[in-house]
C-alpha cells in the first residue's frame, strides 16, 4: 500500500480544521482506535493544517520503532514544545546526540544502580507500608494515586539524584502539584494547530509557568548539591554514585553535555520517572478490585516471597515474583500509559510496503492491537495466567509484537527494569497485608490521556488481610 493511497482513508473533516471538531485531546487514542473498526489498522487523520497517517497494525509498528533513530524521529512540533519548557535529553535528542545521552542515561538506570541504591527504595517502601497501614487502620476510603506519585518521586530522586525528598510524609505534596500541571498542557501544546498560549496566557498556562519555575529551582538545587559532592569527593568522578554526578562528569571532563542538556536530562528523567510508573500502578490496582481471584493469588505468592517480612527487603528476591510480574504485564497490555506514539519520517523511506515522504507525520497506536483476540486469546479478559509461559492457560495467541508498553527497538525505554521493580515492590507489599476494595463505580473511572493515559481520580478501600 503506498502512502498516496493511504491518503483516501479515514474520517472526513472539515476545510482548514480537518478533523478536530471529532476529537477531545484527552480521549484522543479512544477516537484513533474506535476509527480503526470503520477504516482499518492504517487510516489518514487530519488535525488542523498537519496530516498523520494513523497505524494500529503490530508487524508495521515495531517495523517503524527498529527503524529508529535512522529513518524516523520524534515529531519535530514535539521537541520544539519540550524545549522551549527546557526538557532536552534523551527523551527527545535524535541521531549522533541521542546515542551520547542513552549511554550515560542508560548505565545510570542499570541493574547495578538498583541494587546499589536498593536500601534507599526500601527505605521509601516502608514509608508507602506505613501510610498504608493507617489508613487500613482507620478503614478509610484512600486516593492511593496521589501516594503512587509520591512514592516514583521518591525513589527516582534517591536513585538518579542521590537525594532523599521523603515526599510521602509531607502534608502539601508541592512537588507532586507542580508535577500534575505538566503533561496535560504540553500534550494540548502538542496537538494543537495554532499555539494560542503565546496570544493569550490561561490561568492553566500561567499555573504551568509557575510549575515549570518551581520544578527548575528544585532541579538547579539538585545540580548544586551533585557538583558540591564532586567537589568535596574527586573519587566520585572515577566512579559516579548516580545519574546526576555521571551527567555532570560528562559534561565537565568529556564536553558531552551543556548545562542546559544536564537539566534536560534531570528534569526528563523526574517527570518519567514519575508518571508512567505510577500511573502504570494505579491501573493494575484499579483491575485488581474487580477480580477477588486474582488477589488471592497475589496473597499467596507475597506470603510465600515476603515470608515474616512486611514487605521486600532482598534485592534478589524480586525476580521471584512471577505472578505478580504476569498482573503487571497484563495490566500494562490492557491499560498502557503511552499508548500513543507520534513520529515522523526522517527521509523517503519505504516499511512494508508503506513509503513515506521525508517529513510525513505519523501516529502510532499500540493498544488496539494489543486488545485484539488475533494477537491475544480472549483479549478483552484480564488473565496475568497468560504470561506464565509454564502454564497450561488456554491462550495459544500470545504475538509479543503487539505488547509494547516500554516501546521497542534501538529507543526501547532505559527505565524498564526499574518501573519493574517499584510496581512488583508496590504490589506485593499491597497484597501481603490487604485485600483492595473499589469504593468508586468501576465504569465512573475514566482513561485521560494527558502525554501519559492515566485513570481518572478513584478511592479504594485496604482492607486488612485475617
Amino acid at each position: 500500500m503506498s502512502y498516496e493511497k493511504i491518503k483516501k482513508t479515514g474520517p472526513k473533516g472539515l476545510p482548514f480544521i480537518g478533523n478536530l471538531h471529532q476529537i477531545k485531546f484527552d480521549k484522543l487514542h479512544q477516537y484513533i482506535e474506535n476509527w480503526v473498526d470503520q477504516y482499518g489498522e492504517i487510516y489518514q487523520l487530519k488535525l488542523g493544517p498537519s496530516k498523520f497517517t494513523v497505524i494500529t497494525k503490530p508487524d508495521i509498528i515495531q517495523a517503524i520503532l527498529k527503524a529508529r533513530p535512522d529513518d524516523f524521529l520524534r515529531l519535530q512540533k514535539m521537541d520544539k514544545v519540550l524545549r522551549a519548557e527546557g526538557v532536552h535529553g534523551v527523551f527527545n535528542a535524535e541521531g549522533e546526540e541521542w546515542k551520547i545521552h542513552r549511554k550515560i542515561v542508560a548505565k545510570g538506570l542499570d541493574v547495578k544502580h538498583q541494587q546499589q541504591f536498593f536500601p534507599s527504595i526500601v527505605k521509601t517502601l516502608e514509608r508507602f507500608y506505613n501510610k498504608m497501614e493507617n489508613v487500613a487502620s482507620r478503614n478509610e476510603e484512600y486516593c492511593i494515586q496521589n501516594d503512587l506519585l509520591r512514592f516514583t518521586v521518591d525513589v527516582t530522586t534517591s536513585l538518579v539524584f542521590g537525594q532523599e525528598m521523603n515526599t510521602l510524609e509531607q502534608e502539601g505534596g508541592i512537588i507532586q502539584e507542580h508535577m500534575e500541571k505538566l503533561f496535560p498542557v504540553i500534550f494540548k501544546r502538542i496537538n494543537e494547530p495554532i499555539p494560542f498560549h503565546k496570544i493569550y496566557r490561561s490561568k492553566k498556562d500561567k499555573d504551568f509557568d509557575i510549575a515549570v519555575h518551581e520544578i527548575d529551582k528544585l532541579i538547579d538545587q539538585f545540580i548544586a548539591v551533585g557538583r558540591e559532592r564532586l567537589e568535596l569527593n574527586p573519587i566520585l568522578k572515577l566512579n559516579p554514585d548516580n545519574l546526576l554526578e555521571a551527567i555532570i562528569v560528562a559534561a565537565e571532563e568529556e564536553h558531552l553535555f551543556s548545562d542546559k542538556e544536564i537539566k534536560g536530562n534531570l528534569l526528563t528523567l523526574l517527570m518519567a520517572g514519575e508518571d508512567t510508573t505510577a500511573h502504570s500502578m494505579a491501573w493494575a490496582i484499579l483491575l485488581l478490585s474487580q477480580r477477588p481471584d486474582i488477589q488471592d493469588k497475589l496473597n499467596e505468592e507475597a506470603d510465600a516471597i515476603l515470608g515474616t517480612d512486611s514487605f521486600l527487603n532482598t534485592y534478589e528476591k524480586h525476580s521471584e515474583l512471577s505472578y505478580t510480574e504476569a498482573v503487571i504485564n497484563e495490566s500494562m497490555r490492557m491499560k498502557p500509559v503511552a499508548p500513543l506514539l507520534l513520529i515522523e519520517a526522517s527521509k523517503d523511506v519505504t516499511v512494508k510496503e508503506l513509503q513515506f515522504k521525508k517529513g510525513a507525520k505519523i501516529i502510532l497506536n499500540s493498544r488496539k492491537g494489543a486488545n485484539e483476540d488475533v494477537n491475544f486469546s480472549s483479549s478483552k479478559d484480564f488473565n496475568p495466567e497468560r504470561w506464565l509461559r509454564k502454564t497450561d492457560h488456554g491462550c495459544p495467541m500470545h504475538n509479543l509484537d503487539a505488547y509494547i508498553p516500554f516501546g521497542s527497538g534501538p529507543r526501547f525505554c532505559p527505565g524498564k527494569n526499574l518501573a519493574l521493580l517499584e510496581m512488583k515492590l508496590i504490589l506485593s507489599t499491597i497484597s501481603k497485608h490487604y485485600r483492595i476494595e473499589l469504593m468508586t463505580p468501576f465504569d465512573e473511572v475514566h482513561e485521560i490521556m494527558a502525554f501519559t493515559m492515566m485513570a481518572s481520580d478513584y478511592k479504594i478501600k485496604l482492607v486488612k488481610r485475617g
